[in-house]
């Protein structure tokens, strides 16, 4: 990307929901039925392990807060945004989680997903502005001040393909070393054994 490319905060292309306190969100609705989304349902989102098809109901209660196949979610934790696959459509982010709505179609949602996971600018904006803090915990506030580069819509779609490819080979990758660890270590306990 050119140095001289113009920046635009990230506010000015979506906004940021926060999630949910189970406890209030039981309270104020009155119901025990939510199926929330944590840190295991993330990680599969964010590997793009999880299921194709949907298998959630999502009731009328939870419909206000739920998530939705193909929303873009951030982890506090991890600080890094995955796209909510179908196996976990209806469920409700809790205060680990930050939901990203886009404000029309001039931010491509693979292309967001490369800037906050990977982009050497927005790394280096969210770890200043974490640096000193006790919780490493990102805010609304922060997130809408992230400046990020603006290019052409054709142009996000293209990195943001090989951004999501890249994630899935690292995916598979990951898969096939601990399967030849396995291998490996099953053949070489049976050596031992014979001997």
């Amino acid at each position: 990307m050119e140095k001289n490319m113009e920046k635009r905060q990230m506010s000015d292309f979506v906004s940021f929901v926060a999630g949910v306190n189970p406890t209030r969100a039981k309270r104020q609705y009155g119901s025990n039925i939510f199926h929330y989304y944590d840190q295991e349902a993330f990680e599969k989102d964010y590997s793009f392990e999880a299921d194709l098809v949907s298998k959630k109901t999502v009731d009328d209660v939870s419909d206000k807060l739920s998530l939705r196949q193909g929303d873009v979610i951030i982890s506090n934790s991890l600080q890094k945004a995955a796209i909510v696959s179908a196996s976990n459509e209806g469920k409700v982010p809790t205060l680990n989680f930050i939901k990203v709505e886009f404000k029309g179609d001039k931010l491509d949602k693979l292309y967001f997903l490369y800037l906050f996971n990977s982009y050497s600018e927005v790394q280096r904006q969210k770890e200043r502005d974490l640096q000193g803090a006790s919780i490493l915990r990102l805010s609304v506030k922060l997130l809408n001040q992230l400046m990020i580069p603006v290019v052409d819509l054709e142009e996000q779609i293209k990195i943001g393909e090989a951004y999501s490819e890249t994630l899935r080979l690292k995916t598979y990758l990951k898969r096939y070393a601990v399967l030849t660890e396995t291998i490996v270590s099953q053949v070489i306990e049976e050596s031992i054994k014979e001997r």
